[in-house]
């Protein structure tokens, strides 16, 4: 199953990379209910990205 790693990291990494741009380069404050839901994705899109990474190079 070391083949699914890569590809869970580059997802992973993608899709943080999106959500800091956005939120970086957004032209006006998003409601409270979108902020949370965005720092949350983008929470769990780089504890993804931290699992994937130990995941392949721990060997499993």
């Amino acid at each position: 199953m070391q083949r699914k790693w890569p590809k869970t990291m580059l997802i992973s990494g993608v899709t943080s990379a999106v959500l800091i741009y956005q939120m970086a380069t957004a032209t006006e404050a998003p409601s409270q209910g979108l902020a949370v839901l965005q720092y949350f994705l983008l929470a769990c899109a780089l504890i993804g990205l931290m699992g994937a990474i130990a995941m392949l190079a721990a060997g499993k």
